[in-house]
């Protein structure tokens, strides 16, 4: 089995992983078929200066599938021995596809933020 979080926004991909609503976790089978799906809560602050990379490790998740992520969310979320991919958009169950069909992403990281969580 293998667990694969997606930052949402309702039932999308978020485009801010460190500000997302939430994050759908999905648990897929050997065979890579959806078995189960939760919802994992975001932390109130910025999720890049948090804990958020290690509690998703504890959860058991070993792939984050984003729609745009800063360097250091990369860093913290990669440390955590959880592969990255970042380039997804609409619905999160759609991306999820998308990926077990063989589509990576864009890897375009997210520039540093002028506001409080800076990347």
């Amino acid at each position: 089995m293998q667990k694969v979080a997606i930052p949402t926004k309702g039932t999308n991909v978020d485009d801010h992983f460190g500000h997302c609503e939430k994050f759908t976790i999905y648990t897929l089978s050997e065979d890579r078929k959806i078995i189960a799906e939760e919802n994992f809560g975001s932390p109130e602050s910025c999720g890049c200066k948090s804990d958020l990379a290690i509690d998703l490790a504890k959860a058991g998740v070993t792939v984050l599938l984003a729609g745009g992520m800063g360097q250091g969310a990369v860093n913290k979320v990669k440390a955590e021995n959880i592969e990255v991919f970042i380039g997804y958009a609409g619905d999160a169950k759609q991306a999820l596809t998308k990926w077990i069909n063989g589509d990576k992403g864009n890897w375009s990281i997210c520039p540093p933020h002028s506001e409080e969580c800076a990347h």
